[in-house]
């Protein structure tokens, strides 16, 4: 079963990028098991979720998919991309 590697220099980068307009008074955070040299399964959905301001719109942005997500009133947010096939490729 092939893996796909996921940086989390990548997802961070994204996601500071998208978040740019609202910076000034929110802070995205990510759980501690996204991170650098991360793999995922492949051919299932792929949940990312974390933590923002109430309301706030979040969007991630992998492997070509760009799927976005607001956050609840306590802040947690859920992101699913579409499943992927395998690839030995660095994402």
């Amino acid at each position: 079963m092939k893996i796909l590697p996921l940086s989390l220099s990548y997802l961070a980068v994204v996601a500071a990028a998208l978040a740019l307009p609202i910076a000034a008074h929110a802070e995205l955070k990510l759980p501690s098991i996204v991170g650098d040299n991360m793999v995922l399964q492949r051919d299932l959905e792929l949940p990312i979720w974390g933590w923002a301001e109430p309301g706030q719109e979040v969007t991630v942005a992998f492997a070509g998919q760009k799927v976005s997500a607001k956050a609840a009133e306590n802040g947690r947010w859920e992101a699913k991309l579409a499943p992927m096939a395998a690839s030995d490729q660095p994402q």
